[in-house]
């Protein structure tokens, strides 16, 4: 016995302390006591015991949170206890493993399998007389650490985050009011609440629904979030990588083309957070995307966000003709909704062009401010000297406060923008009056001392 008792049982034992069930744990836990003691038999039993108790509680946790199926699963089986209906519950654990694979998808194929395996040999261990005396079952102890391995790894570790409930729970959070917004915190709620125990079946149908849920029959849900989305596909490619890029190089050559033409502009958001997307369109849905945007206004290209569409050069030529094609209001319109380092040039000239203190303080709150952590030290200098070329704008009683916020934001590029800054600030000194006056910029000052 002391041939096998202890061999390759770190890994398992590690395994053991991520069960999430503490009756599903200790359930294991006897099972591997009898694998060390050289039950053999007794182990294999324990472990189907585990395997049973843990999908009926996994069963009810997914009832908890509404799933139809599982409800039902739970209710026949109450309802058998109930009414001590022996041969009912039987049945219900014979086909244990079959109703929850089809109905609840907790299992890939293979892990279907080999839970499969297990049971029909806890059947070999529970009831000799399925045997001969002659072939009676004599499971080895490799077998035995197989199966303890597969019930931890395929169930006991694992949240019941695999069937179609799951990819509705996350649907709802990603809807949510309370969904992060930021990268880094879009990364780690999706990783430590969906992800770090969630099978590549999961993963992969996950994938998949996010990829077409903008386009689909409920569309209109995720009107104003297409960039969410996008992020949290870029946020999961980082943490899945090897199946994302499997899935959803085939999910978008063979699904993006059947997008109608009201609602392909809206792939741009996906483009930008990853322009692969591009170049795994079919070649007809390119082609059409670039007719579309040949021919869209204003409006249909800020609906869709189609100016994230500049990832990609070809599609940058097309949009850069489009925009300079507007009047400079729409112009204005355009870049206060989607600031981009591609507007900073012509906002800084339509900044210039402002014509009141009004509609320079008007200006700069939507184009200077929000574009200012895209700047670097020469558009910063190009953008202070339509400033004091301007009266307009330097004399307008709120540019004070804009450009201390336009500071705050473009930090990145102060090293460089610094002297720019300094200059600013002496003319303004000389031209209104002294340090004290209030168009000396004297806020602006201090700031630029603090650095």
């Amino acid at each position: 016995m002391s041939t096998f008792v202890g061999q390759g049982l770190t890994d398992i034992d590690s395994l053991v302390l991520a069960v999430r069930d503490p009756e599903s744990k200790r359930l294991i836990g006897e099972a591997l006591s009898a694998y060390r003691g050289g039950a053999l038999r007794s182990a294999i039993v324990s472990t189907w015991i585990a395997v049973d108790y843990d999908i009926i509680a996994k069963a009810k946790e997914l009832s908890a949170h509404g799933d139809a199926a599982a409800t039902a699963f739970v209710q026949e089986m109450e309802q058998a206890i109930q009414n001590n209906d022996v041969r009912t519950l039987q049945a219900i654990e014979s086909d244990l493993l079959s109703t929850v694979n089809t109905k609840l998808q907790l299992f890939s194929p293979h892990e279907h399998e080999d839970l499969n395996r297990l049971q029909k040999d806890r059947h070999l261990c529970a009831h000799p007389a399925f045997a001969t005396e002659d072939a009676l079952f004599q499971p080895t102890p490799e077998l035995v650490r197989t199966h303890i391995t597969h019930a931890l790894k395929h169930l006991l570790i694992n949240a019941p985050l695999q069937g179609k409930s799951a990819i509705e729970r996350f649907h709802a959070d990603l809807l949510s009011p309370s969904f992060p917004v930021d990268s880094d915190s879009i990364g780690t709620f999706v990783r430590t609440k969906y992800l770090d125990r969630a099978k590549d079946v999961m993963v992969v149908n996950l994938i998949k629904s996010l990829l077409i849920a903008p386009f689909g029959s409920e569309s209109s849900k995720y009107i104003g979030q297409r960039h969410q989305v996008a992020r949290t596909l870029r946020e999961i490619a980082k943490a899945k990588t090897a199946i994302y890029d499997e899935t959803a190089k085939d999910h978008v050559a063979r699904k993006f083309d059947a997008i109608p033409d009201a609602l392909l502009l809206s792939i741009s958001a996906f483009i930008e957070c990853d322009t692969r997307v591009w170049d795994w369109l079919p070649e007809p849905t390119r082609i059409r995307f670039k007719k579309l945007l040949h021919d869209a206004d204003a409006e249909t290209l800020k609906k869709h966000s189609a100016f994230d569409a500049f990832a990609i050069p070809e599609l940058a030529a097309i949009l850069l003709a489009r925009f300079d094609s507007f009047d400079q209001d729409v112009q204005f319109g355009i870049i206060s909704q989607t600031p981009r380092r591609e507007f900073i040039a012509p906002a800084i000239r339509i900044y210039g062009d402002s014509g009141s203190w009004r509609m320079a303080e008007q200006r700069g709150r939507a184009l200077m401010i929000p574009l200012a952590p895209l700047m670097n030290a020469d558009e910063v200098k190009a953008m202070l000297e339509v400033v004091r070329g301007n009266s307009q704008i330097y004399a307008a009683s709120g540019t004070p406060a804009v450009l201390e916020q336009v500071v705050d934001s473009s930090k990145s590029a102060i090293g460089g923008a610094k002297p720019h800054w300094q200059e600013f600030v002496d003319e303004m000194t000389k031209k209104n009056g002294g340090v004290t006056s209030y168009y000396s910029y004297p806020e602006l000052r201090a700031k630029l001392d603090a650095l």
